[in-house]
């Protein structure tokens, strides 16, 4: 497996990495075409670069499991010790962690495969929320609240996905000053 994968990364020239792109185009400079004039070829360049990643990882958990072997590691998990099942061994032979480590470490992983970008992007309106400040302008909670309403529809409650529990909200549909929040029955119920 190890000769095969090196075999193939040489004999692609790394799936053609090794050569500019500009040769593949037959182009003297690619500053005077405009990225979609390209975009077929740009595709496949990052295309062929996944795919020398993917071999470069699979090389090195190859060169793993080898050194693995000779430390007489080899099919033993790397988080609780535990001997790894020979069916698990037998179906992927380059298994490190047992599958129990593994369905957890899977578990735990999607918040680290996710961009930093979305935790500062959730809720949509984060950036642009002015709830805590003293301006009272129509800020972006309020513009994902018009745009939630657009083509609702009566009885149904579910027109558009909602990120979040309407109680998650910071301030109520509509309401621009807390004392707008005071009902007339609220008001009348406070009299003497």
């Amino acid at each position: 497996m190890k000769s095969e994968l090196e075999d193939r990364l040489n004999r692609t020239g790394r799936y053609g990495l090794d050569d500019p792109m500009r040769d593949e185009l037959g182009e003297l400079s690619l500053v005077d075409n405009h990225p979609a004039d390209v975009a077929s070829e740009l595709f496949e360049r990052q295309k062929d670069l996944g795919l020398v990643r993917l071999a470069e990882q699979r090389l090195d958990e190859v060169n793993g499991a080898l050194k693995a072997i000779d430390d007489g590691r080899y099919g033993i998990c790397q988080n609780c010790g535990k001997t790894i099942g020979q069916e698990r061994m037998e179906a992927n032979p380059l298994a490190t962690l047992c599958i129990d480590c593994r369905e957890r470490q899977e578990d735990l992983r999607y918040d680290l495969v996710r961009p930093v970008e979305e935790s500062f992007l959730m809720p949509y309106w984060g950036r642009s929320n002015r709830d805590n400040s003293d301006v009272v302008e129509f800020d972006g909670e309020d513009s994902w609240q018009a745009v939630a309403r657009y083509n609702q529809r009566a009885g149904y409650d579910r027109d558009y996905e909602v990120p979040l529990d309407r109680e998650d909200m910071d301030d109520n549909e509509g309401i621009v000053d807390p004392i707008d929040r005071i009902s007339n029955e609220q008001y009348r119920a406070q009299r003497p």
